[in-house]
């Protein structure tokens, strides 16, 4: 997994907490742009909330300034 991307949902706001199982992401934010219960499990794999925002953080330039 990306560390770029795990660094892109801390920025958005998402709380991380590391378990056995992986690391779920918590945001207090809501609304259809922030999914609840964001996971990437402890084998890679991301859950479906955390496949969607994954697919939003490939459509973005990495190099872009803000």
């Amino acid at each position: 997994m990306s560390e770029a991307f795990v660094i892109w949902l801390t920025h958005l706001g998402y709380k991380a907490a590391v378990s056995a199982g992986g690391v779920q992401f918590y945001n207090t934010a809501t609304g259809k742009g922030f999914p609840r219960n964001v996971m990437i499990m402890a084998n890679g794999r991301l859950n479906k909330a955390a496949t969607q925002l994954f697919e939003e953080f490939k459509g973005h330039d990495p190099f872009e300034v803000a």
